[in-house]
C-alpha cells in the first residue's frame, strides 16, 4: 500500500509540477509556399480512388525568410457518397535542424480549410518528436503550418 501511495505522489507531483511538461513543448509557425503541385484526377472537383495530389513547398518564417523546404503527398481514398479524404504523408525540412514527419487523413485541401496531421517523428534536432502540426490553406499557393511539438 505504501508503494502504491508513493507512486500515487509522484505521478501527482509530475503532472502538477508548472512549467514540466511546457519546458519541452516546441511551437514552429511557417507559411508554406507552393512551388511545384500536380494533381492526377481528370478533373479537380471530381477525384477517383488512387488520384494523387503531390506537392513542394518552400517554408518561410513570419519575415518571410525561408526557413526550410517541405513535400508530401496525398491519395484520394474515399470519394462520394463518402465524404472526400485523402491520405497524406509528409514532411518538413528545416536548414540545420533536420526533418518532420507527418501525416494523417484530411478532406481535400481548398482555401480556408484546415487540417491536424500527427507528427510521426523526425531526424536530427526532431528524432524523438511527437505532436501535431495543423495546416490551413490560405490560397492555390499558400498554407500556414502550425507545429506543435512536445
Amino acid at each position: 500500500m505504501t508503494r502504491l501511495l508513493t507512486l500515487v505522489v509522484l505521478s501527482l507531483a509530475m503532472v502538477f509540477t508548472p512549467g514540466l511538461g511546457e519546458a519541452r513543448a516546441k511551437r514552429i509557425h511557417v507559411n508554406a509556399e507552393i512551388v511545384q503541385q500536380i494533381f492526377t484526377a481528370e478533373e479537380m472537383t471530381k477525384p477517383k480512388l488512387g488520384d494523387q495530389l503531390i506537392s513542394s513547398v518552400k517554408l518561410r518564417d513570419k519575415h518571410n525568410d525561408e526557413v526550410g523546404t517541405g513535400a508530401g503527398f496525398c491519395t484520394v481514398v474515399s470519394v462520394p457518397p463518402l465524404d472526400t479524404r485523402v491520405q497524406c504523408l509528409l514532411s518538413a525540412t528545416f536548414d540545420d535542424e533536420g526533418q518532420i514527419i507527418f501525416g494523417g487523413v484530411a478532406p481535400l485541401p481548398v482555401p480556408g480549410g484546415a487540417a491536424t496531421f500527427a507528427i510521426l517523428g523526425g531526424t536530427d534536432a526532431f528524432r524523438k518528436a511527437r505532436g501535431e502540426v495543423t495546416l490551413t490553406v490560405i490560397s492555390d499557393k499558400l498554407q500556414e503550418a502550425v507545429f506543435e511539438i512536445e
